[in-house]
């Protein structure tokens, strides 16, 4: 943390201990000639204070261990309860290859007594929905996934404690209008990008256990969190979603007012913020993550038709080694349901002839490959290409070290 803030949150929890008493009289006086302003401190658990305190109780010695855990805790309601949470189960996020289309998901908790679920992860849609007293559900036997060793599991209401049905009045109701009465039970329809997919059912809340403290790291001291979230009681799935893209459920990471993310940060539990490592096989997620301001770089989202209601991006121009290109300025969306990057037509065209120049390798075509710009070595080294970085807003970059996929004969 940065010397600058660190003092000024020291200061805020200093003046959090104390209440300033302002006399009236002080302002009355005549101002023809320089005045002197006093003004009295009283401390928030001075026996002075707690004479006229209107709820019962004595306040702990000074210097004694309740005295300073009082402190704290007014000090964090004052603050705002903000930390850092991730799933019960920790943070890991995981990819299962190609029998989950290629998506990246963790296990999350949901219920009384908690039911396990293991969630496809989506920063393109801001529902989080389940399978739940299906009607048309995908299989949720171990056996028919390569990569499980357990079976995945199905929510219903009734045999949750907390859990209550939202009705059509409910703010989170996008369906009220197609409602009979404001008392109905809310229903709820996502269509998604892919062809015939999409989840329906009814809008339910109920408690999502998360953890706070240590990260999930070995020895770390993690505290439980409750928390009340809207999610789909999905009933009935279609297209991917029934083929095993995502039998389990969708974790919607969306900036939309109904995600996990928008919802725990509206009831004060985290910054509005979360972060989101992929890689291969595994990474993490972490709710109200705002990462570290010196190792990362950032760059603003984007509003689409006049609201956030995606993670857009706007990059500047796409460099190939030294070489930045023209007209190659794009606005993208940032979604973890997909796995390659998608460029305009003529951006791609313009990367594509200048990584072509560049790049010291001869080009070969396979027979049945999709893969336009394909390269072959003789040697075992691999050939040297040129790295791309695509240039946002102030001069952020994000450099892409050697964008090849590599394959061998056996694989074309």
């Amino acid at each position: 943390m940065r010397t600058r803030s660190s003092s000024s949150f020291v200061t805020i929890l200093l003046l959090s201990s104390f209440l300033l008493l302002l006399s009236p009289t002080a302002f009355s006086m005549p101002l023809q000639q320089p005045s002197t302003f006093s003004f009295k401190l009283i401390h928030r658990f001075s026996k002075e204070l707690n004479l006229v305190r209107h709820r019962s109780g004595s306040v702990p010695d000074r210097r004694t261990i309740l005295y300073y855990q009082m402190l704290l805790q007014r000090d964090k309601i004052r603050l705002g309860a903000r930390q850092l949470l991730f799933p019960s189960r920790g943070p890991k996020t995981m990819s299962s290859g190609n029998d989950f289309g290629w998506l990246h998901y963790t296990w999350i908790d949901i219920g009384t007594p908690s039911t396990s679920f293991l969630v496809a992860l989506d920063a393109g849609s801001d529902l989080l929905w389940v399978p739940c007293d299906c009607i048309q559900c995908a299989p949720l036997s171990a056996s028919y996934y390569a990569n499980l060793d357990r079976d995945l599991n199905e929510y219903s209401p009734s045999r949750s404690r907390s859990s209550k049905p939202l009705s059509c009045s409910h703010q989170f109701c996008d369906s009220g209008s197609n409602c009979k009465s404001s008392k109905q039970e809310c229903p709820y329809t996502v269509n998604y990008v892919s062809v015939n997919t999409s989840s329906s059912g009814l809008l339910v809340e109920d408690i999502l256990h998360l953890q706070s403290g240590g990260g999930g790291s070995a020895g770390g001291s993690n505290t439980s969190v409750q928390a009340p979230v809207v999610f789909g009681c999905g009933m009935k799935q279609s297209g991917g979603y029934l083929d095993g893209v995502a039998p389990d459920g969708v974790l919607g990471l969306g900036p939309g007012k109904n995600s996990v993310p928008s919802i725990l940060a509206k009831s004060g539990l985290i910054r509005d913020s979360f972060s989101l490592c992929l890689s291969d096989d595994s990474g993490r997620i972490f709710f109200g993550d705002q990462g570290s301001s010196i190792q990362q770089q950032s760059t603003a989202f984007l509003p689409l038709d006049g609201i956030y209601s995606t993670y857009i991006i706007g990059v500047e121009t796409c460099c190939v080694g030294n070489s930045c290109l023209k007209m190659t300025s794009f606005k993208a969306q940032v979604d973890s349901g997909t796995s390659f990057t998608f460029l305009p037509g003529h951006v791609y065209e313009s990367i594509a002839e200048e990584f072509d120049k560049k790049v010291n390798a001869s080009r070969v075509t396979f027979k049945g490959s999709f893969w336009e710009y394909c390269y072959a070595s003789n040697s075992q080294d691999l050939p040297k290409v040129p790295n791309v970085t695509f240039m946002f807003q102030q001069n952020n970059s994000f450099v892409v070290y050697n964008p090849v996929f590599l394959v061998n004969d056996s694989q074309v």
